[in-house]
């Protein structure tokens, strides 16, 4: 038997091998990595299969990579907290046109673009383009499977638009257009509404492309913004309301509980849902928190904050009553805070009263949260952001197995037809088929331009890793207590 010293002398030996002298230019990452994971195991909803033994010298990026567990496809970190930060609430850099990728054909690895919807006031809306625009090419290169994803990184440069030229379904020729880019624009969430006088009732429509509270730290300019739009609804006195989430990938949990509470006209008494976290947050949550610190309510009032956490502005919700039915047109792209609010009424509203147009949902019930070195000190040598999953949402019964996405009602492609008609048009299809829906005339639909659907591989949504986060802001009181927890 081999004495415990005599293994520690064993160890200790130096073998024959040389080590490896370290690099002189080698970047040291280790002060980085430690903020990485000393965030991870406290944040991380996951953090118990956090690796005991990790590299820290590798570069952040691969380290927090390192760091996930397999099945988590959501987290991500960039070198730019700034930018995750103004991603979430929909300001990039970009030329202002979103895009769905399809494939030509199914032995074909060669891509078409199709444009989704134009942004306001940006150079592509400048250039003409516009919703059902198909283009080929980006700066001059054909995209295709392998290098779309490289392609369309580049969009937030000044990029070459390879529109192409359509007679009927045949492609004759392109036209390239050259695009600059607007820094840090601006989106606003609520791409357009109105509300539909049909027979004898009155419909509100709008689209909603994303959950943001402001494009500013602290502001609700956007919240305020949808409650006005809910005031105009109540004043008109809708009967039915279409909510268009086709490109809505998610967002602010808070601001999906400000549209739930304005469409269901629940109170601040009632259980919205509930939150799972870690068992380390659950500690001290419950600690800082009280005991329903896992537990969210419909809200009366939308409200601001100052840098003290102190609430500086309060607005009554503008909340509809007496709706016969709701109406969500979904896509594959309609994700997280979008299938957060569906999930979370279904307890309130009867299953024929809420209806889902479209394709299946993409299915995301988790959540994270915005991390970022707080110390300006330290912000000079640490830039980093990251966007870990940290909770799981329920809704008031306890429901969140919908990791797999919400099945529509009616199966629906906007593909289906080769030009797609602008949005908001009673005659585009995915809200052709809603409207025939309510009026009960589903039966009679014929579609003379029906086709079969290519399939999409990807989408602009790529680009923006915050467009299919949902995340909610962390708690007020933990903020002073956080220290405790490290």
């Amino acid at each position: 038997m081999i004495s415990l010293w005599a293994m520690v002398l064993l160890l200790t030996i130096p073998g024959c091998k040389k080590d490896k002298p370290e690099d002189p230019n080698a970047v040291d990452y280790t002060e980085i990595n430690d903020w990485i994971l000393e965030n991870m195991e406290i944040w991380y909803f996951w953090n118990d299969r956090i690796p005991r033994r990790t590299d820290k010298k590798l570069p952040p990026a691969d380290y927090f990579e390192s760091l996930l567990y397999k099945d988590d496809r959501f987290s991500w970190i960039q070198d730019n907290y700034i930018e995750l930060i103004n991603s979430l609430s929909g300001v990039n850099t970009e030329a202002g046109y979103e895009f769905e990728l399809l494939r030509m054909s199914e032995t074909s690895s060669d891509l078409i673009g199709c444009i989704s919807y134009i942004k306001s006031g940006t150079p592509a809306e400048v250039a003409g383009l516009k919703r059902g625009d198909y283009f080929l090419e980006i700066n001059r290169t054909q995209l295709t499977i392998e290098n779309y994803t490289s392609l369309i990184e580049k969009m937030d440069e000044p990029h070459t638009f390879g529109k192409a030229i359509l007679s009927g379904n045949t492609i004759t020729g392109m036209s390239h257009i050259s695009l600059s880019v607007i820094e840090n624009y601006k989106e606003n969430p609520i791409l357009l509404d109105t509300i539909y006088h049909i027979q004898d009732k009155k419909i509100g429509y709008f689209v909603y492309n994303f959950f943001a509270r402001d494009s500013e730290m602290l502001g609700i300019a956007y919240e305020k913004e949808l409650n006005d739009l809910f005031g105009k609804f109540k004043t008109d006195g809708i009967d039915d309301l279409i909510i268009d989430l086709r490109y809505n990938s998610g967002g602010s949990v808070a601001t999906a509980i400000a549209l739930s509470s304005m469409i269901s006209n629940r109170s601040s008494t009632d259980v919205f849902g509930y939150e799972e976290y870690n068992s380390v947050l659950d500690e001290y949550l419950l600690l800082i928190e009280g005991s329903d610190y896992n537990v969210s309510y419909f809200l009366d009032e939308i409200e601001r904050y100052d840098n003290n956490n102190k609430v500086v502005e309060r607005v009554p919700i503008n909340k509809l009553s007496g709706l016969s039915r709701v109406y969500f047109i979904v896509t594959r792209r309609t994700a997280s805070a979008s299938e957060l609010v569906i999930n979370a009424l279904r307890p309130y509203m009867d299953d024929d009263k809420i209806i889902l147009i479209g394709e299946k949902t993409y299915g995301k019930n988790v959540g994270s949260v915005s991390l970022y070195e707080k110390d300006p000190v330290k912000q000079k040598t640490n830039t980093w952001g990251m966007q870990p999953i940290a909770l799981k949402l329920s809704n008031s019964e306890g429901f969140s197995d919908y990791g797999n996405g919400f099945t529509p009602k009616i199966t629906q492609s906007e593909f289906e037809e080769l030009e797609l008609k602008p949005l908001g048009d009673t005659d585009e299809i995915l809200l052709s088929v809603t409207l025939d829906e309510l009026f009960g005339k589903m039966q009679s639909i014929q579609r003379t331009n029906s086709r079969k659907i290519p399939e999409i591989v990807g989408s602009s949504i790529d680009r923006t890793p915050a467009r299919k986060n949902m995340y909610i802001e962390i708690p007020r009181k933990f903020l002073t207590n956080e220290k405790k927890i490290k």
